[in-house]
Parts: C-alpha cells; structure tokens; sequence
C-alpha cells in the first residue's frame, strides 16, 4: 500500500463507511475526530470534504441531501431513504476507538529536564 492512500483524498482511502452514488462517500476523518461527507466533483478528481467532523448519524443524514446538487440527486434517484439507508450501518454516535490507556490517564509523567547549552559551556573548566 502506498503512502497516497491512506490520504483522505484518495481512492484507495480505507476508512471508507458509506457511499451515497458514485460520487459521495462518508469517511472516518484520519485523525479519528468524527465522519466527514465528501464529494467527488469529477470522474478521475480527488475526493474533498463538503461537511466534516460530524459526530451524529442523525444529523449526518440530515444535512447530506440538501448539500448534493440537485442535479445528481435527480440523475441518481437519491432520496432521504437511500441517504438513510447508506447511513444505517453506522452508530448513532460517533466514538473514535482509544488510543490511551485508561488506567494512565490521571497520572502524570515525569517533569522534563531542559537542556540549556550555556550552562554546559559554563560548568566546563
């Protein structure tokens, strides 16, 4: 696997959850913070994000529809059913997996020691 994709504007993106038509697709953002709507303005173009960071299936579904063009929705027959329906195997809330341990987290590391150059100079006889 190349470094391009795990990009979230490429194809070959694989936290891909949902599409909606060939031309949107529902992402989990790279940084784990929420889903993201995206948009494919072109056959061969990158995919961009047209809303982000969303953390509830229900307002993911309700603000997908009116963002498409109204073009495509026609062309494609796209309905709030079939929105609804692409979105049905999500969670209603979006929960990023942990990435800390939970027995760690109230206590602390320990303080760091700064590294001042002239100090050493100083201390050299």
């Amino acid at each position: 696997m190349s470094v391009y994709d795990t990009l979230e504007w490429s194809d070959d993106y694989p936290a891909v959850v949902a599409t909606i038509g060939p031309s949107y697709r529902v992402i989990v953002d790279r940084k784990g913070f929420g889903w993201s709507l995206q948009q494919r303005r072109a056959r061969k173009s990158r995919w961009f994000n047209i809303a982000a960071l969303i953390s509830f299936r229900n307002s993911l579904s309700q603000m997908a529809l009116p963002l498409m063009h109204s073009g495509y929705v026609k062309d494609h027959g796209i309905t709030q059913e079939t929105v609804d329906a692409a979105l049905a195997a999500l969670p209603e809330r979006f929960s990023p997996e942990p990435t800390f341990n939970h027995l760690t987290v109230n206590t602390r590391p320990p303080p760091m020691t700064s590294f001042d150059p002239r100090r050493v100079a100083l201390d050299r006889p």
